[in-house]
């Protein structure tokens, strides 16, 4: 049977027939492939998710493309499930889009599969004005199967490494793409959606006379209301007993400059001497000591460092609280009269980029517990040729470039 399903206006929208599906016990699979996935959508069905993984088979591909898919929906889903299914991120370097928007419910007779317009946000599952086909097939029919053969094909397509353009999501895989700048937190999101947003007005502003809206504002229905409650009823504590870690507050960072920008090189991002038995090269990013000088503030030199008893000469500014991906973590900052750089020592932050990469350090005002906030912008990606526009300064006797913004 066909059914059309459309919304917001709907009775049945797809946020309501994902929970009803998932929460019938006659289903054993649900594969899907989603183009765009957030917070606010996930929000709607990770708990029937989470019940449904326990006794069926779950296998969900995502893509990335256009800063669709937030950190925080990515994570979200990911703990659903934790190791009782998979998440599969689809991206092709070749600039096509993963744009499947595919729902697939399944057992050993019957399946159900939604496909159309809606991604998993909250927009696509209850808000915005989408548009899909749900169709029930009966495996013992030949037609029916043959169709869910194709749909399951296309669906194993997406969700494997032969090519690789699939990898399966881990939460190191996860972080590595919030460092690379595939995946944007939805705070950053927001502010990239305000910046545009400013740009409009002010393109608008600039006419004498200001223009009316050319269209009305409608209320539409609705997304129904999500429960903040999380607590499994059959476990036996109560919400009190729950500790919610929340971030310190560090210093806000000061500086002339928001942020820093740097092409990686083999010294930031190469391992250096890996011969058996003798030391490998410490884990240290060199910025320029003219990039250092540029702007001192912004990396609290002098004032935040203190001279190593141990060597005169050699100034330390330890523990400093970088957010890298989805972690924070402690960055030592040095410098010596001789050596001509000034170093960031982390394994993480060396072990983020590839040669050719650009490495970008935000200050921050402190309150999220991190003085820094760190991205690796790779080559190929939309933003790269923004940034190596930054990176004007040349460093002598090297290819590399650095710039302030």
């Amino acid at each position: 049977m066909l059914n059309f399903v459309h919304q917001p206006e709907s009775t049945v929208r797809l946020g309501d027939y994902l929970r009803t599906h998932l929460q019938e016990s006659k289903w054993t699979n649900f594969r899907s492939a989603i183009a765009f996935v957030k917070q606010s959508g996930v929000k709607h069905i990770c708990q029937p998710l989470t019940e449904f993984s326990y006794n069926g088979s779950v296998k969900i591909s995502v893509g990335i493309d256009h800063g669709g898919t937030s950190m925080e929906g990515l994570r979200t889903l990911f703990e659903s499930i934790e190791n009782r299914g998979e998440i599969w991120i689809y991206h092709n370097e070749n600039f096509s889009t993963f744009h499947p928007k595919i729902y697939l419910f399944k057992n050993d007779n019957q399946a159900d599969v939604l496909i159309g317009s809606s991604n998993l946000t909250e927009g696509g599952l209850f808000t915005n004005y989408e548009a899909s086909f749900s169709v029930s097939l009966d495996l013992n029919v030949k037609v029916d199967r043959n169709l869910l053969l194709q749909i399951e094909h296309t669906l194993d397509l997406w969700s494997n490494n032969i090519q690789g353009t699939a990898r399966l999501l881990t939460s190191d895989l996860l972080n590595q793409l919030v460092i690379s700048g595939y995946v944007p937190t939805e705070a950053q999101a927001r502010t990239n959606q305000e910046t545009q947003e400013r740009r409009r007005s002010s393109q608008q502003g600039s006419n004498l006379i200001a223009m009316p809206p050319l269209f009305p504002r409608v209320q539409v229905p609705r997304a129904p209301v999500v429960s903040t409650e999380i607590f499994d009823e059959s476990e036996d504590f109560s919400p009190e007993e729950i500790e919610i870690e929340i971030p310190e507050p560090v210093p806000p960072q000061v500086g002339n400059y928001r942020g820093f920008v740097m092409t990686l090189q083999k010294t930031d991002v190469g391992r250096g001497q890996t011969t058996p038995g003798k030391a490998a090269r410490s884990p240290e990013i060199f910025i320029p000591l003219s990039a250092r000088d540029y702007d001192p503030e912004f990396w609290g030199w002098t004032n935040d460092f203190i001279e190593d008893p141990n060597k005169p000469g050699k100034w330390d500014r330890q523990g400093v609280r970088m957010r890298v991906g989805i972690s924070t973590v402690d960055v030592n900052m040095m410098t010596w009269p001789d050596k001509s750089d000034f170093r960031l020592r982390s394994e993480v932050l060396r072990s983020a980029g590839n040669i050719g990469d650009i490495l970008k350090i935000e200050r921050t005002d402190g309150q999220g517990g991190f003085a820094y906030y760190v991205e690796i912008i790779p080559q190929g990606t939309s933003q790269y040729g923004q940034f190596l526009g930054v990176c004007v300064n040349p460093v002598r006797n090297s290819i590399k470039r650095w710039g302030y913004y």
